[in-house]
């Protein structure tokens, strides 16, 4: 199948894509192998490459000389059109083998408008949507990420969920598998089943507990870092320092999924940015986490690295500074530092702000950001939510008030999103704005903020927001509309280009489903699909 599969590359329009060539990529002896996994992250390869998770689990599964893990991404439009003309079935990078040979297809879902994407890669596999319909010799169909808090939607096509963190639990699904292997899928599942951390539809429990690793400092990252022959999204070594969040605001998934707060000591990170650089040449390190400058010994990681690495022209990037953390006296000391804009998230206009626990001053914002333009920074990226629960006309008002005074001081990028009630934080029974009233608010932004080369705002769409809504909260009854969304030829929902909201609406009605009743107040006291997850 190789063979046939490196004679379509050239007509395609980015055959490094589909390769698997990359440096530290892992090719084994597949056949010498007792456990086969194929990891699936639902979208184009730049994104999925950009998932440090995927990284992860890759690498982890690959220390282990009894399993092989290979990888295996969204084709585009172009590969995907081949593959049908030549009758051949979507494969993984390394072997370039089709996913029906592996024991194990597992999911990484980090957005709910990548489940399309997740039926076009079963069907493009030839393995049966329905985890019903499936045979003895398919796959364990296995999902677990961001989206799975709420796996209701998902539960006709998946055999198995993994609720929390994945490198947690991974190697215990991978010895169930070793014992049980060749002894039907009905054995198989209830062995994975008996985990902590899973939920297997054929076997219901009441409760499932996320699974979190407990001693992160010393959790496996993958310094075998493997480097994409092209561009990707996030193109450099993400080395996260820090994991879950404390600030508990309001809305933030996040923040309730992932907790509780670990960190990273010096010494591991700079062990892990020595080893992952001389296996890599990358010269820039990324310093992950919800908001980096929440990490108690942060001075001390960018001196270390800086100190370093200087000579080697290598540069420190955070992808994440939450407002009221971020230390400007190392900003301005170091000068090492990339400066590649600041992203900080205000939300909403200061009294709202403070509603919602994000307990920072306009005025400490404009202090900061003052700071910052001295430090060297040239542009500051501001994330703002329209929508929030009790959003007044004069908290949007606050928000144009506070652009216009920060674009005297330095460059603005402002994105808008849409407020989504996600399960499990505090505001998930809130309903979600109708279009007309998102029209207004957006006009009122646009209306107030003045009008500058130095300010540009973003405003995401609406209804890819809706989408993410539904999904979101939905019910298992879903499964059939994302089938029927599917079937009409929805895939790459993520993505604005490719996204049709008039698919959903057919396939609601199609469905006799009412879209609005997932978009409403859910009233306290009803049950949520998600109850039965303990985080």
């Amino acid at each position: 199948m190789e063979d046939k599969i490196l004679k379509l590359l050239p007509y395609v329009s980015v055959p490094s894509r589909y390769t698997g060539k990359e440096i530290n990529a892992v090719h084994k002896d597949i056949e010498r192998c007792k456990v086969k996994i194929a990891l699936c992250y639902p979208d184009l390869y730049e994104l999925g490459m950009s998932s440090l998770g995927i990284r992860v689990i890759y690498g982890l599964l690959n220390e282990d000389k009894d399993v092989v893990c290979e990888r295996v991404f969204s084709p585009a439009g172009d590969m995907e059109v081949l593959l049908k003309a030549n009758n051949l079935p979507i494969f993984t990078l390394e072997s370039k083998r089709p996913l029906k040979d592996f024991d194990i297809v597992g999911f990484s879902i980090s957005s709910e408008l990548n489940y399309t994407n997740v039926l076009n890669i079963l069907s493009l596999a030839d393995i049966p949507l329905l985890s019903s319909e499936r045979r003895e010799q398919d796959p364990i169909i296995i999902a677990g990420g961001n989206c799975i808090f709420n796996f209701a939607p998902l539960k006709p096509f998946i055999d198995c969920f993994v609720i929390g963190e994945g490198e947690e639990i991974i190697l215990e699904l991978v010895d169930v598998l070793k014992e049980i292997k060749g002894k039907g899928r009905g054995k198989i599942l209830s062995g994975l089943a008996s985990l902590e951390g899973v939920y297997v539809p054929l076997f219901p429990v009441e409760k499932v507990k996320k699974r979190f690793v407990k001693d992160f400092d010393n959790a496996y990252f993958p310094v075998r870092w493997l480097v994409p022959l092209t561009g990707i999204v996030h193109d450099r070594v993400s080395i996260e320092i820090m994991r879950g969040c404390g600030q508990g605001c309001f809305f933030c998934q996040a923040g309730s999924c992932w907790r509780p707060v670990r960190i990273r000591s010096v010494e591991r990170i700079m062990d892990i940015a020595g080893h992952t650089y001389k296996n890599t040449g990358y010269e820039e390190f990324s310093l992950l986490s919800f908001s980096s400058g929440d990490h108690p010994q942060i001075e001390q990681i960018v001196d270390r690295l800086v100190g370093e690495f200087r000579d080697r022209k290598a540069t420190i990037s955070f992808p994440s500074i939450r407002i009221d953390t971020f230390s400007f006296q190392l900003a301005t000391k170091i000068k090492e530092i990339k400066k590649t804009g600041l992203t900080f998230a205000p939300e909403t206009g200061e009294a709202l702000r403070m509603k919602i626990g994000k307990r920072i001053k306009d005025s400490e914002l404009i202090s900061l950001v003052q700071k910052a333009r001295e430090g060297g920074w040239k542009q500051i990226k501001l994330y703002f939510m329209l929508g929030l629960p009790k959003e007044k006309d004069t908290d949007i008002l606050d928000i144009a008030k506070l652009i216009n005074e920060l674009s005297r001081i330095m460059s603005i990028k402002a994105a808008f999103n849409i407020f989504i009630p996600k399960p499990h934080t505090i505001f998930e029974r809130a309903r979600f704005i109708t279009e007309e009233e998102y029209l207004y608010k957006k006009a009122l932004v646009v209306k107030n903020v003045r009008r500058s080369n130095r300010i540009k705002l973003n405003f995401h769409s609406y209804h890819m927001s809706c989408i993410e809504t539904v999904i979101g909260r939905g019910d298992e009854a879903l499964a059939s509309v994302i089938k029927k969304v599917w079937e009409k030829g929805g895939k790459m929902e993520n993505w604005d280009e490719y996204f049709r909201f008039s698919l959903w609406e057919e396939s609601f009605r199609e469905a006799e489903l009412d879209m609005s009743l997932y978009l409403s107040e859910i009233p306290d006291g009803m049950s949520t699909p998600w109850q039965n997850i303990t985080l």
